[in-house]
């Protein structure tokens, strides 16, 4: 078995001791960290009943008539797509299709910078264990930009499989029991929601269990896919064999960081409050950065759409970069976080297969005195 705590003292060493590393922690977090039924109506519902408002509460629209703008637009373009059953139906469906659309083009430069980011954190650690030599954001970079990164990608797509299939059991389950209350038959509508009920809590703790064990497993999936430079059945085949060999310490390991977790948890829970100055100033600072692209959209956008568009795309261009600023110091903390338990389940790969290596020798004969 592995020396657990030795392994946990020399992640903490390295994490304080290799800051490029720091880098590509804050990069896994930000990128692998994250309604309406009404008409959208702004103005006074005495407007509707003839009434005026009173000269001392001016409407929103005569004080911000981009305001008045936006109201009309989404009275002659968007309440005509929910006006019956039917579109609204098929609005929704446009809707989902568009969405999903949108989630998966911003997906793919996700993609491409937390993948490479995770394979080369696994490679500077093992290359740092094995000459001493650091390497800067740069060379570390191109350490990652190989397809071991795309192996690390497909591993999680196999891993993450049993998520289709719980969901399609719990759509099952909730269409028999849809179809049995419809049944018209109060008692089997009864015992049939019982079962289900069971049968979903069931469901929820076995597939709870199945997903932590590939979440363990995925970890010596991806180290056998980078630091032996294996396809992906191999690296499954692998990662499996150094696994069963050492399941003791595995199982040690993945409780000493589960309880590392709970423990941060708790501590990040009470540095966010201590953060709060910090993060007042981070937010100023955000702000005016911010500013910048926010600006260049929307008066882009003005020039050929009406103000109340210019301002909204100024707004969604300035979020995402006000909110990674704003939030730098906690994002800094979870980077911290994501490095050292990667390079705790590298270290822990790598004694594994010092084991392995040293069993053979151990088990010939040794020579008559």
């Amino acid at each position: 078995m592995i020396d657990i705590v030795k392994v946990l003292k020399r992640a903490w060493h390295i994490l304080w001791n290799y800051r490029v590393l720091w880098i590509f922690g804050f990069l896994l977090v930000v990128v692998g960290g994250t309604g309406g039924g009404g008409s959208g109506r702004l103005g006074y519902q005495g407007q509707e009943t003839g009434q005026r408002p009173p000269l001392s509460a001016p409407r929103f629209e005569d004080r911000f008539p981009w305001m008045a703008e936006a109201n009309q637009w989404i009275e002659q373009n968007i309440d005509p797509l929910f006006a019956t059953e039917e579109s609204a139906f098929r609005t929704l469906i446009w809707l989902a299709i568009g969405g999903t659309a949108l989630v998966l083009i911003l997906s793919i430069p996700m993609l491409l910078i937390y993948y490479p980011s995770s394979t080369a954190v696994i490679q500077m650690v093992d290359k740092y264990e094995q000459t001493g030599e650091k390497v800067g954001f740069r060379q570390g970079w191109k350490l990652g930009w190989n397809r071991a990164a795309f192996r690390l990608w497909v591993i999680d797509l196999i891993v993450n499989l049993p998520v289709l299939g719980f969901i399609a059991a719990l759509l099952g389950l909730g269409i028999w029991m849809f179809s049995i209350v419809e049944g018209g038959r109060r008692a089997a509508a009864v015992a049939s929601v019982v079962a289900a009920i069971g049968c979903t809590f069931l469901l929820i703790f076995l597939f709870m269990i199945v997903m932590v064990v590939l979440y363990l497993l995925r970890e010596f999936f991806w180290r056998a896919a980078v630091l032996e430079n294996l396809g992906v059945r191999d690296a499954f085949r692998r990662g499996w064999q150094v696994f069963k060999r050492n399941w003791q310490s595995g199982a040690v390991m993945w409780l000493a960081i589960l309880g590392i977790r709970i423990g941060y948890a708790i501590v990040g829970f009470i540095a966010t409050f201590l953060l709060i100055p910090l993060m007042i100033l981070t937010g100023l600072v955000g702000a005016v950065v911010a500013a910048i692209p926010g600006f260049l959209v929307g008066g882009l956008v003005s020039l050929f759409a009406p103000t109340w568009v210019a301002i909204l795309a100024g707004l969604v261009a300035a979020a995402p970069l006000f909110l990674i600023i704003l939030g730098s110091p906690l994002l800094l903390i979870d980077g911290w976080m994501r490095i050292y338990e990667s390079s705790v389940w590298t270290l822990t790969f790598r004694e594994m297969k010092a084991l392995e290596e040293l069993a053979p020798a151990a088990e010939l004969p040794q020579p008559a005195e």
